[in-house]
């Protein structure tokens, strides 16, 4: 998928600590390609120390919302398997705790919200791996499932931040058929595709 310069450089943020008032603690990373625990433990102060000194305000919840593509009129939903259960299904206007999220504002970068999404089960949308091969993941540790909202044309393209954080690398939420049937991933960033979209 194609960016305009603009547009890349709107995606393509320079790294920034998460502006909230709450501490991480990093006693544990759940991934399958492990850091050091003494990184982990680095970044954990770093973030705390900053989240401090930024005098954000405090983390606000959101109500339940459906987490729907533009590209296909289809809800996210998360399961069991914090890897592979994963996907994109009807959207329902019922209560379904696999498949309604609540938005938490945990800050801004760059005056872009930072959210953090909890399915109502309890799960975390975030991300795992490492800076060469990295993948959608349910996990609410707190240095990885941070999301940087932009919004585009009446819809909201979800950046990773924490993998901005953690790996230097710029990749978001995509819904693209052509990387794995549509299902739930992360891919290249862009503003203009509606596979990348999510309707607010």
């Amino acid at each position: 998928m194609n960016t305009t310069p603009a547009r890349t450089a709107a995606v393509a943020d320079a790294a920034a600590p998460i502006p909230s008032r709450r501490s991480v603690t990093a006693t544990r990373v759940a991934t399958r390609t492990r850091p050091g625990h003494a990184l982990v433990m680095v970044i954990a102060a770093v973030v705390a120390a900053t989240t401090l000194l930024a005098g954000a305000p405090p983390a606000h919840a959101a109500s339940y919302r459906d987490i729907k593509s533009v590209a296909y009129g289809l809800c996210l939903y998360a399961y069991g398997d914090p890897l592979e259960d994963i996907y994109l299904k009807r959207c329902t206007t019922q209560p379904a705790k696999y498949g309604n999220w609540a938005v938490t504002l945990v800050g801004y970068h760059n005056n872009h919200q930072l959210w953090v999404l909890r399915r109502q089960s309890g799960a975390c949308l975030g991300v795992d791996g490492n800076a060469t091969y990295n993948y959608l993941y349910s996990t609410c540790d707190a240095t990885r499932n941070v999301w940087e909202v932009f919004a585009t044309s009446g819809r909201y393209v979800f950046k990773s931040f924490s993998a901005f954080q953690y790996w230097h690398i710029h990749t978001c939420l995509t819904f693209n058929g052509r990387m794995g049937g549509a299902r739930p991933q992360l891919g290249a960033c862009s503003l203009t595709s509606t596979a990348d979209q999510i309707y607010k």
